[in-house]
């Protein structure tokens, strides 16, 4: 039998892979544009970021450039260059400008033509005046950047300007018309001042006060600053703070027990001796110093305190100043929050952050490597225990945490802060000096366990403060009130509100 085969005609599917490699090459394309896509704009979107960071860092070291600079003894220093009015009135805003390749940098102007116009200022204005903006900001004055702030090698800082003014009662706002520190807005013209531990506007009541001093001894003003970054690229952000004066306080006295029931072991010495008539001398041989204040050769916590410190006291004779003989008081008031243990610790933090690190002892040490002189004053801290050897003499602001020891002839100038354990030593006569002030305080509750000071009620009474004198020479401490304002003049400006404002 024959059988016959016939060859099946596939030519219906030629083609068909060249179809889906085509295909497939198609969609590998588009997945891959894509992603090329989605990396731009993931590229784009960084760099947008990036830009918009720069600028706001740019703000914030406008901000941080002009607070340095409000230091007295800061290099190129704007003390002198304050705004004494409010708002509108002559005098009454700073400007520090920072400007780029020579360009045109004129935030007073508030025109469209103006690259850089301060329209912050129109709203601040508008809202405690109700006056409308003038276009041209009234009672200006300037300064530049400084070279100091720069760093070698680094493209400059993006701001371009920072307005300096006093804060009013309604400037705080930033974007609202109803944002007043005390509540009123009747009095949206006053000047706010800080208190050491909050803002008020003053006066509460009455005609409103031109500066803040008239409201209080101790009362600051608050400044605002307010400041543009804008980048090569574009990106523009606009930072406000306000920032408030820190200032050292002074001590009431030659020798203070700061806290209750004090145990003194004073020396017998005839030729040692305390004195709180005010030599006013600081650093500088007198020369930018206050007037003279008298006060007590030894302050007390409390009346119970003065009778014991009394008491202890030997010689009455070899202790001069206000007070009687002994020169002996209760300077509680005048102590303000030293009088508490939140007070003392605040103190502690201030004095960290003047030191320079290398001048911060974690721990215990037996010396100090670099005690200052007096044109040259440092702030030393030592966290733990300090024994002090005969040779040792120095300026600024010692701060001891433990227990401070003593031997021989130490000599300094300056402020003495034991506050911590409160407990100082002083071993063997000799003829040092301190002509400042000395303070012991101690943080620890009276159990005989030592109880750390975050235990205790900040606004509780401190501890016993100790201060055992073995052989008193000649040795003698003399109350200078000059170096409490000398160092004032070194303490940074304190930032005590920030915020971004649209621009």
């Amino acid at each position: 039998m024959t059988h016959t085969f016939r060859k099946h005609d596939r030519h219906s599917e030629c083609g068909v892979a060249l179809l889906v490699a085509i295909f497939t090459l198609l969609l590998i394309t588009a997945i891959g544009a894509g992603m090329i896509m989605l990396t731009n704009t993931d590229t784009i979107t960084s760099a947008n970021f990036r830009d918009e960071q720069t600028a706001l860092f740019g703000a914030k070291a406008g901000i941080e450039e002009v607070r340095d600079r409000m230091r007295t003894n800061a290099s190129n220093s704007l003390n002198g260059s304050f705004p004494t009015a409010v708002l509108g009135n002559p005098s009454s805003v700073l400007y520090v400008l920072n400007p780029t390749n020579g360009e045109a940098d004129t935030p007073w102007a508030i025109t469209p033509a103006n690259a850089y116009p301060d329209t912050e200022y129109c709203g601040e204005l508008t809202r405690i005046t109700l006056v409308a903006c003038p276009g041209t900001v009234p009672g200006y004055t300037t300064q530049l950047a400084s070279a100091s702030y720069a760093i070698a090698g680094v493209p400059p800082a993006s701001w371009k300007w920072t307005r300096v003014n006093l804060k009013t009662n309604l400037t705080s706002s930033g974007t609202t018309s109803t944002n007043t520190v005390d509540g009123n807005i009747a009095d949206k013209q006053n000047i706010v001042c800080w208190t050491g531990s909050g803002e008020i506007a003053t006066p509460l009541v009455g005609t409103p006060l031109t500066t803040c001093s008239n409201a209080g001894s101790s009362y600051l003003p608050v400044y605002v600053m307010t400041t543009l970054a804008v980048t090569p690229s574009g990106s523009r952000r606009m930072m406000q703070a306000e920032t408030a004066a820190l200032t050292f306080p002074t001590l009431p006295g030659a020798m203070i027990f700061d806290g209750p029931t004090p145990v003194y072991g004073a020396p017998n010495s005839n030729a040692f001796g305390v004195s709180g008539n005010d030599i006013a001398q600081g650093p500088n041989a007198g020369a930018g110093c206050p007037a003279a204040a008298n006060e007590p050769a030894v302050g007390a916590y409390n009346a119970a305190s003065v009778t014991a410190l009394t008491t202890a006291i030997p010689r009455p004779g070899s202790y001069t100043g206000i007070g009687g003989s002994p020169s002996v008081a209760n300077v509680s008031t005048a102590l303000g929050p030293l009088a508490t243990v939140g007070g003392l610790e605040a103190l502690q933090s201030q004095v960290m952050m003047m030191a320079s690190p290398a001048n911060i002892v974690y721990g215990n040490a037996g010396g100090i490597t670099n005690p200052g002189t007096n044109a040259a004053p440092v702030i030393n801290v030592v966290t733990g225990d300090l024994a002090l050897g005969g040779g040792f003499s120095g300026s600024g602001i010692l701060l001891v945490e433990g227990n401070l020891t003593m031997s021989g002839n130490p000599s300094y100038n300056g402020l003495i802060l034991v506050i911590g354990k409160g407990t100082m030593t002083k071993n063997g006569g000799g003829n040092g000096t301190l002509n400042g002030s000395l303070l012991v305080a101690n943080l620890y509750d009276n159990s005989g366990i030592y109880t750390p000071a975050h235990l205790l009620l900040p606004t509780g009474a401190p501890g016993i403060p100790n201060l055992n004198w073995n052989g008193g020479g000649n040795a003698g401490i003399n109350y200078d009130s000059c170096w409490s304002s000398a160092l004032s003049k070194s303490l940074n400006y304190r930032i005590v509100a920030v915020r971004e404002m649209m621009y």
